[in-house]
């Protein structure tokens, strides 16, 4: 998801870039073989957040970048002539909108994903080992397949949960008192905000199908069909 955040900064700044893909077993030794160290907050952790080595990173002349805000803040700074992701004075601001509103909204779905993420990217038995470990970790050991909320009225439930959280990002984006807008920044481009949660809501509908539930409560929302319709253009 945070892959996609990355590239549609890229986009909206209009820089050139080549990706990499990396499989979830080969992201800790590339991240080695460049010299970076674990998250700091891994170290002792558990499940997700044991995680010591994760994407997206960047390599710009010669600079080694990992963690999507650092990255955006950084593209800022280096290319000052491009769209700002996080405008001077913002990075409190959307760092708050990132731990209260994006991060339950990913807690929202990933557990209706999660084993779809398994089954479709995993590429090699060490990603199917990998994967498996640290979510039915964050999981508190719950397996990957049992995970996902059984039966029409659970699934129904947890969709609707998830579209609690779209209702109050429009509302946040109706505050903002700019006629027809979507974007969370208020303004004619995105910020690392908007980004983030675009990336969310763009890789539920491509993982699931377009004809999902949770995927079709993000395009029959009044906020988020228009908001992904408006991203289009930076895919």
């Amino acid at each position: 998801m945070l892959t996609s955040s990355l590239s549609y900064a890229l986009n909206i700044k209009g820089l050139p870039y080549k990706t990499e893909w990396l499989s979830f077993s080969e992201i800790e030794p590339k991240m080695k073989e460049l010299g970076l160290g674990p998250h700091p907050s891994s170290i002792g952790a558990k499940g997700i957040a044991s995680i010591a080595y994760s994407v997206p990173t960047i390599i710009d002349n010669g600079k080694i970048l990992t963690e999507s805000f650092a990255i955006a803040q950084y593209l800022d700074k280096v290319y000052p002539n491009t769209p700002a992701l996080v405008a001077p004075g913002t990075a409190g601001l959307q760092q708050a909108y990132l731990d209260t509103v994006f991060r339950p909204l990913v807690n929202a779905c990933f557990p209706i994903i999660c084993y779809p993420i398994f089954e479709q990217c995993c590429m090699a038995p060490a990603d199917s080992e990998h994967f498996r470990r640290t979510r039915e970790e964050w999981f508190g050991g719950v397996k990957l397949e049992d995970v996902a909320p059984k039966g029409e009225e659970k699934v129904k439930e947890a969709c609707e949960t998830f579209k609690k959280h779209l209702d109050g990002i429009a509302g946040h984006v109706a505050a903002n008192g700019v006629e027809g807008g979507v974007l969370i920044s208020g303004g004619e481009t995105p910020n690392h905000a908007d980004t983030s949660i675009a990336a969310v809501l763009i890789s539920i509908v491509k993982l699931m199908g377009r004809e999902h539930e949770l995927s079709r409560v993000i395009l029959e929302h009044p906020w988020a069909g228009k908001f992904l319709q408006v991203f289009s253009k930076w895919e």
